[in-house]
């Protein structure tokens, strides 16, 4: 092998232990049931993904300064939020504590600056290949399956063992607590919806529909409205996609009537009484008579007028009213929040975000630019643990968690990447390529982040397909 290759090669082979890292290896990972899971979880990403990152940082290093490689925009500012982060350690109360952030979820500047590193690694070193997707799907189909068991009320493999009644369908799968179920969800399912509607093999269909379907039981067991929220988020950017092509709105309609289906089996099959018992919310709406079978009914009449809108050129008119639609919910939603903001609202988030805002406005004017470290929000809720007896330690909302733990500063560089990847999505009219795939998890996820915060298994995930997103959408393919 040339000399002057092996460098590039070692970074590609940290990128490819990355996806391994982050796909295969965190989500299935369990020991001891779900007693200490964000941790033990936290420290098995940690304890793979640095030797990996190590092994890439020569490389990295010296396509930088030898090579005049010169790093990207995003690059740039995913460097940024890691530095930043480790920065606002530095100046918490207890470093320590905020650099292992080993009293939050473990998502300390540790933690953050492995992740961003990973995502400027893979964002220049990771080759995709369509055939990577099996591994990945073959775990997630058990991993969905395990939740479906679960939920009819098996204890698969004893991991529901030391539950209490209460908590019994609130952890699923070998991913955690249905907040971290539902966020990995949002990242996983819209990557293989995107595969499912864009592929052309028969035996890729094939698997890729039996995928969607345990996806859809995925979001049906999961019993969260921020996952709704996230898919709401994605199908507003989804829907260009969607009416590129023929095929992808007719695979969507499929999608549409295998969720209806889902829903509907999920309704009747005697085994699921006891979670159907425990649905709430959209989850509660959408699985009741008549919103299951108007789901199936529009992926069944959507799919024979495909062809007919396509080749009258009518397909924009739809697009534009399901767009529209599409926005009209998320902006009522948003009202309705807001309009009715109390401690109750999102199942007591409101006490959770009114306690922190509370506690940001109190403090020093430095501690507002820097934030009083990540994983520190113990301190931000003491007074909500003394009143309510609630042990909080995260915002439940990744703004609020950002801008309490890295200040205004921190919160800045957040609104600047979202930005950054939103608008290479329009600029770039990504939609029309298949570097669209790539950003559908990430609209989906940031969705899904308005109402919860950030696990060690959704940064894992979330710092590779970032990185792929980033890729693609640079490079314009």
């Amino acid at each position: 092998m040339n000399s002057a290759k092996v460098p590039g090669k070692l970074s590609e082979w940290s990128a490819v232990c990355l996806g391994a890292v982050s796909f295969l290896l965190v989500p299935l990972f369990i020991r001891n049931s779900y007693f200490g899971l964000i941790e033990l979880k936290a420290r098995v990403y940690l304890c793979a993904a640095i030797p990996a990152v190590v092994l890439a940082a020569v490389p990295v290093l010296r396509g930088l300064f030898t090579d005049g490689r010169k790093p990207g925009k995003s690059a740039l500012l995913v460097a940024a939020i890691g530095i930043w982060a480790l920065f606002s350690s530095l100046m918490s109360q207890n470093p320590g504590l905020s650099f292992l952030g080993s009293r939050g979820w473990c998502v300390g500047s540790l933690m953050t600056l492995v992740l961003t590193a990973g995502t400027i690694i893979v964002s220049g070193y990771f080759e995709f290949d369509p055939r990577l997707l099996i591994p990945v799907m073959a775990v997630n189909m058990l991993i969905n399956f395990l939740a479906v068991v679960q939920s009819a009320g098996i204890n698969a493999f004893g991991l529901q063992n030391g539950l209490i009644k209460e908590q019994y369908y609130s952890y699923l799968t070998t991913i955690g607590n249905a907040n971290s179920y539902s966020g990995y969800l949002c990242l996983v399912l819209p990557l293989f919806w995107g595969a499912f509607m864009s592929c052309r093999e028969w035996s890729a269909k094939v698997l890729y529909g039996i995928f969607a379907v345990l996806g859809s039981l995925g979001i049906i067991m999961a019993n969260s409205d921020s996952t709704y929220a996230g898919v709401g988020v994605c199908l507003f950017f989804m829907l260009l996609f969607v009416f590129s092509a023929e095929q992808y709105l007719k695979r969507s309609a499929l999608l549409l009537l295998i969720h209806g289906l889902c829903l509907l089996f999920v309704r009747y099959f005697p085994l699921f009484e006891a979670k159907r018992a425990t649905f709430k919310g959209l989850s509660k709406v959408l699985i009741g008579s008549p919103s299951a079978e108007l789901i199936c009914l529009c992926g069944i009449l959507l799919y024979p007028v495909c062809g007919k809108l396509f080749r009258s050129g009518k397909e924009r008119y739809l697009m534009i009213a399901l767009e529209s639609l599409t926005a009209a919910v998320i902006v009522l939603c948003a009202a309705y929040a807001v309009l009715n903001f109390g401690d109750g609202l999102g199942n007591n988030r409101g006490a959770i975000w009114r306690s922190g805002w509370e506690y940001f406005t109190e403090l020093t004017l430095r501690e507002k630019i820097t934030g009083i470290g990540p994983e520190m929000l113990f301190a931000a809720f003491a007074k909500l643990k003394v009143e309510t007896g609630r042990n909080v330690v995260t915002a439940h909302s990744d703004p609020l968690q950002i801008l309490l733990a890295q200040g205004i500063v921190g919160l800045g560089l957040y609104i600047a990447f979202w930005a950054r990847m939103t608008a290479m999505f329009f600029k770039k009219k990504l939609w029309r390529t298949n570097a669209a795939v790539f950003f559908f998890p990430l609209a989906a996820y940031w969705g899904q982040s308005l109402f919860c915060t950030v696990y060690p298994v959704t940064a894992a995930v979330f710092s590779f397909l970032a990185g792929m997103y980033i890729k693609n959408a640079e490079s314009g393919s």
